[in-house]
């Protein structure tokens, strides 16, 4: 069976006579190749960071929200508002939990 990573291999493997053009064509391939893994680098790293500044934000959101009695003014609406969230989640996730542990809890008494 003859593949086209076989004649590919073949080519490379073979010493390929001096020619500029192809000289240049090469180093700018070469250019373009660097170029577009710098991109990549930074998409990822910037999409490493953004998920890392939003768990920081939610966890401060949520220690204002613990201390939302304390404050006064303007800042206290915003951490009345991220309290109410803040709760929100708490009981959908409580009521994940009680969901997942009645499935457990279930299929422990059918084995009994």
């Amino acid at each position: 069976i003859m593949d086209s990573t076989f004649n590919f291999e073949k080519k490379r493997m073979a010493p390929v006579r001096y020619n500029r053009d192809l000289m240049v064509k090469t180093v700018q391939a070469m250019q373009v190749v660097s170029r577009i893994r710098e991109v990549r680098k930074e998409r990822f790293a910037k999409q490493r960071l953004a998920a890392q500044l939003k768990q920081r934000q939610t966890s401060a959101q949520r220690e204002v929200a613990k201390g939302a009695h304390i404050l006064e003014g303007p800042s206290k609406l915003k951490a009345l508002e991220f309290q109410k969230k803040y709760e929100n989640s708490r009981k959908v996730k409580a009521k994940k939990k009680v969901k997942v542990s009645r499935k457990v809890g279930g299929a422990a008494m059918e084995e009994d």
